[in-house]
């Protein structure tokens, strides 16, 4: 039995194909519902809850609770700890899995031993193949991962006749992805996606929990989110008021937290103001899709609307202003993603009878690069070996020489995921080595094959004179730091300094905020310190102002952090740290790096964004650090490495925070010194 599974942030769907009726059906789960909250609950007696059960524990306040861990997917930081065990977001999936899989096939009274498994379309390497251990932990074949977007477009298009060039618009509870499809007699052709595995629904019920819990504040002094159970309950809560909100034109929202009991109204108004920003996310997501396919709007015959968080009424109004072209529903919204899943899996079926044959091509949300040297021979680069947006299955070879004298035995290959021409600015996503060769001393070739296989899965392979060769992975260096370096230079005993500026929104709406904000900043200063590193701190509002200059003295800088308070640079976010910051590093030696940490709209925005292409300019990386009404889309415009963008909460700041320190400390945070900046040994 082959069924598909909609593995969603925060909710999961099995499907399966009848050949009786010809059409993908939902197989509902032991509670006879369509779809299983993703949700886990761990109890004090070592009871696991998992699904619907798990969702009433979340809405009571009860248990540690595991939700929305799809957004930690193939990273080994995000972590959730209850009974003394620690768990990934991998462990976590396989859980779920197993036990969407169990209720499946109670109610189809069949053993399920093949499934297809959907993933947003921008998961990279680490994400994809992360769900894919997750789907064999649970003792199943993994016959293959979709993209979320695709299964949706085959879900709509497969019984189409009519020729269409369609823009999924997929909004889910965790997760955004935008993808252009042509669709031609039921044959499925993507022709690029893009996305943000960090914006989804969840998104937008934050916004309301924090509208409530900023007036619940302002009414009695005391913040429910301190609370992890009262916490828990607004989160649900803000979901079904979110739902209310579709359909009405306000809310009652009623609040009762410490002995106090606080009554609120949200107009849909209101709410649709303070969502805009998450709308202006996605409108630059479409709008940078089709540039890189120099794509106009009017080349679309409609835009398609894909998971449940679309049924909110800004959305369709949003993007018909924004297009001027028609937007459509998809009839099963919520279950178009797991129905063309089991399209799929009955289509991949060897025996398959009831399905016409058809064409689904996919594309790669991600360029495929290989560590290689400039042309001048100064500088690693990362050397483009597959664009983003090419069609998936896709090799491609690349010759390696080796030259007369030379007598290795191996060749060390780096993959890299990503679009920029510098490494530590991409995913370093493997190192290979590669033996087996012959190799005399007197020259030789070796073809390298990279390869992006139709799950979207990076493989390498390696040939000479046409007879492959063996090609072993190896774990990746703790440090990798080295790729700034110059190519053939020796590491030196001299450790790399580093120099930090944190940047700290001292605005009205970090009020709330600001004492859960000055605990993530400090512990991430301890787990990076040391003797070689300074920090400085910037406070920023309508004035910029600095608050400590550069130290190595840890203890300086945190007592300097205990010192924030909201408003004493102005009520609003005018100003713009990134000058000041890049004063503050100028002249230091090492590598260097800004990190901004906001929860608003900024007002000069264009002046902020032309001092962030200074800071570019000058080696020095940029992260933004953006929750509750930052702007995300702005977040992407001021920070100067890949994925520095990063969109949070204040649950899940200290793990963003965490992230960062891992990848300083391991080098591949895109911090970079200048080559007469540090001491070398020359071969």
């Amino acid at each position: 039995m082959k069924v598909g599974i909609d593995l969603g942030t925060t909710y999961s769907t099995v499907a399966k194909y009848d050949r009786t009726s010809s059409k993908a059906e939902v197989v509902n789960n032991s509670f006879g519902k369509e779809l299983t909250p993703s949700v886990i609950c761990f109890l004090e007696n070592n009871e696991i809850m998992i699904g619907e059960d798990a969702k009433d524990m979340q809405a009571g306040g009860v248990g540690i609770i595991a939700a929305s861990f799809k957004r930690g997917m193939g990273d080994n930081s995000f972590t959730v700890e209850a009974n003394g065990k620690v768990y990934t977001a991998e462990e976590l999936s396989g859980m779920l899995l197993k036990q969407l899989i169990s209720d499946a096939e109670a109610q189809l009274k069949e053993k399920i031993t093949e499934v297809v498994i959907t993933v947003p379309a921008y998961f990279n390497d680490f994400q994809r193949t992360a769900t894919i251990r997750a789907g064999e932990s649970c003792g199943v074949k993994v016959i293959k991962i979709i993209n979320e977007p695709t299964a949706a477009a085959i879900s709509y298009g497969y019984n189409h006749t009519t020729n269409k060039t369609v823009m999924v618009y997929d909004l889910g509870g965790g997760t955004f992805d935008t993808t252009i499809v042509k669709i031609n007699k039921g044959n499925i052709q993507v022709i690029g996606t893009d996305g943000d595995h960090i914006l989804g629904g969840k998104d937008w019920d934050a916004a309301i929990v924090k509208y409530v819990c900023e007036q619940f504040v302002d009414e009695f002094g005391v913040d429910p989110r301190d609370n992890e159970s009262a916490k828990n309950e607004l989160i649900v809560a803000a979901e079904n008021y979110k739902r209310v909100l579709t359909k009405t034109g306000s809310v009652p929202i009623q609040v009762k937290y410490d002995g106090n009991v606080g009554k609120y109204t949200l107009t849909r108004e209101q709410f649709d103001t303070k969502t805009q920003f998450l709308l202006n996310a996605t409108k630059d997501v479409c709008l940078k899709l089709l540039s890189d396919l120099n794509m106009q709007w009017s080349e679309l015959d409609e835009i398609l609307l894909v998971g449940g968080s679309t049924r909110m009424p800004q959305i369709s109004e949003f993007l018909e202003k924004l297009s001027g072209i028609k937007v459509v529903s998809h009839e099963d919204t919520d279950l178009a993603v797991a129905k063309g899943a089991a399209i799929t899996s009955e289509l991949y079926c060897s025996n398959n009878t009831g399905l016409r044959e058809a064409q689904i091509t996919d594309v790669t949300a991600h360029s495929l690069g290989a560590l290689s040297v400039s042309i001048d021979g100064k500088k690693y680069i990362n050397e483009i070996m597959i664009k983003r947006n090419s069609k998936v299955p896709t090799t491609c070879k690349k010759s390696f020489k080796i030259s007369e004298g030379n007598m290795t035995d191996k060749i060390e290959v780096y993959t890299l995921q990503g679009e920029s021409k510098v490494p530590l600015d991409c995913y370093v996503l493997a190192k290979v080595v590669i033996t087996g060769f012959f190799n005399n001393g007197n020259g030789a070739t070796i073809d390298i094959g990279y390869t992006y296989d139709e799950n979207g899965v990076v493989q390498v392979s390696a040939y000479q004179d046409g007879e492959q060769l063996e090609v072993n992975s190896e774990e990746l260096p703790e440090d990798i730091s080295w790729m700034n370096d110059v190519p053939g230079s020796m590491p030196s005993d001299v450790p790399i300094s580093k120099n930090i500026v944190i940047c700290v929104d001292l605005s009205r709406s970090m009020k709330i905020s600001l004492d859960d904000v000055k605990t993530s900043i400090k512990d991430f200063i301890n787990s990076v310190a040391d003797e070689n590193t300074k920090f400085g701190l910037v406070g920023f509002g309508d004035k910029v102002k600095i608050l400590k200059d550069m130290t190595p003295d840890t203890n300086n800088i945190i007592d300097s952090l205990e010192e924030l308070k909201v408003n004493i640079l102005g009520r609003g976010t005018d100003g713009s740290p990134l000058g000041t910051a890049q004063m503050m590093l100028s002249g230091k030696t090492g590598a260097k790096m800004v990190i901004v940490l906001t929860d608003g709209i900024w007002g000069k925005r264009d002046f902020a964004v032309s001092e962030a292409i200074a800071l570019k300019n000058a080696r020095i990386a940029t992260v933004a650090i953006g929750f509750a009404d930052a702007d995300t889309s702005f977040l992407r415009q001021i920070a100067t490495v890949e994925e520095g963008a990063m969109f949070t909460t204040l649950d899940g700041m200290g793990t963003t925070f965490s992230t960062i320190a891992t990848a300083i400390n391991s080098g591949s945070m895109g911090m970079r010194e200048s080559s007469e900046e540090r001491p070398r040994i020359k071969n």
